[in-house]
């Protein structure tokens, strides 16, 4: 084959060939011509004629060893003997320390390392055992609180991932918890909502002009109000902004009394119904609004209750 490269080009990619061949040669054997990447064989076979000789040049056998044919007892004696040298037998050590092959024989005359390891009669290598730390309400409250008080991040792709679903099990919500614990949960949001200010008024007038007889508990209830509260702090002030008036209708009936609203939770709860705060306001809006007003929150409120 004719080369057009410059006499200093062609030294230069001489050298570079021998320097990948050591480079890929493990304790002293050479690579495989099958394992060869495609542009290194052809630079091998332009600048040497064949594969043996790029190896001799590069002071490497001119052959490779055959391959270890492995058997059920050998891949057995191997294991055993890389464990007396004091090499973990695990996939991951084997391979890094040189041994793929009696891995991959383990693998399809074993079924797995795991069975063969078992079958040599190897200890098998079990995980440290992680103390799991104990979780409730009240250490979900305080270790936001804390994380608070250090001035640490509170949004949820922030905090300790078990936290999060510490919090999420006890409150139904990280926003749940984050009140829970008397902090705003606006503030401690990672973004702001992203809902344009008049898209939202729009959908309230088309709530409005959709369902006249709307009542303020419905109100309340309609996934459009958490948002609508998040986004203009309060209901009312996001009706006030809509220009609505006359709605949504106000309902005659009686705020609970402190008694009767811990009488109530303590019915939920005996009937076996959620207590978590949002459940209870898709079902009965006016006790949670009676718990915030008479206890302060919700969590107060269920204290009360016992």
């Amino acid at each position: 084959m004719t080369s057009f490269d410059e006499p200093g080009e062609r030294d230069r990619s001489h050298d570079e060939t021998v320097a990948r061949l050591r480079a890929l040669a493990t304790d002293g054997v050479p690579p495989r011509a099958s394992a060869l990447p495609g542009e290194l064989y052809g630079a091998a076979l332009r600048h040497f004629g064949s594969i043996a000789r790029a190896r001799r040049a590069a002071g490497l056998p001119e052959t490779v060893p055959p391959r270890r044919r492995w058997t059920q007892a050998t891949v057995l004696d191997e294991l055993r003997r890389l464990h007396d040298l004091g090499l973990r037998i695990r996939d991951r050590d084997l391979r890094t320390a040189g041994h793929a092959g009696v891995a991959q024989a383990a693998q399809l005359l074993w079924g797995g390392l795991s069975r063969a390891r078992r079958m040599a009669e190897i200890s098998e290598v079990r995980r440290a055992a992680r103390r799991r730390e104990p979780w409730d309400p009240d250490r979900v409250i305080s270790e936001i609180q804390r994380l608070h008080a250090d001035r640490r991040p509170l949004a949820s792709s922030k905090v300790d991932p078990r936290l999060y679903l510490a919090a999420r099990r006890y409150f139904g919500a990280w926003g749940e918890a984050i009140d829970a614990a008397g902090l705003d949960y606006d503030r401690v949001r990672l973004h702001a909502p992203s809902y344009p200010a008049g898209h939202l008024l729009d959908q309230l007038r088309a709530l409005a002009a959709a369902q006249p007889d709307l009542t303020a508990s419905q109100l309340e209830d309609h996934p459009l109000a958490q948002i609508l509260r998040r986004r203009f702090r309060s209901l009312p002030a996001a009706i006030r902004s809509a220009g609505l008036t006359a709605w949504p209708r106000l309902e005659r009936r009686p705020v609970p009394t402190p008694e009767q609203t811990l009488a109530a939770i303590r019915a939920r709860r005996d009937a076996g119904r959620s207590l978590l705060r949002r459940e209870v306001r898709r079902d009965d809006g006016p006790l949670v609004r009676a718990a915030v007003r008479h206890f302060d929150s919700w969590q107060n409120a269920l204290a009360a209750a016992g």
